[in-house]
């Protein structure tokens, strides 16, 4: 009885050491791509990649990572130095009231 109690102990350690060990190869599946998200107050955050990379693909979504509203408006944009973006959201005519926190969103590649 001890015996088998110690071989599934073993075989459970195993199987969760293989899932952690394939868990960072899993994850970098292009070393050369990256995704950054900037949470912050809907007046506006910035997003930037790490310095050599291009940034691209940016979106916005609610501070939980939900989407906005249907109508919400929102505003993004690039930043000097091209190493990222700048988003927020303004009280504007017709659209929701901006929630209190956005997160942006941009995927980075390295040249």
């Amino acid at each position: 009885m001890t015996l088998t109690c110690r071989r599934i102990l073993g075989l459970g350690l195993a199987a969760a050491l293989a899932v952690v060990a394939a868990g960072p190869a899993a994850a970098a599946a292009d070393p050369n791509v990256e995704t950054v998200t900037a949470v912050g107050s809907s007046g506006g955050v910035v997003a930037r990649c790490p310095q050599g990379w291009t940034p691209g693909d940016p979106h916005i979504t609610n501070g939980d990572g939900t989407p906005l509203a249907p109508n919400q408006r929102w505003h993004y944009g690039p930043i000097e130095g091209g190493d990222g973006f700048a988003g927020w959201i303004a009280p504007y005519l017709n659209s929701p009231p901006p929630p209190d926190t956005i997160a942006l969103t941009i995927t980075c590649t390295r040249c």
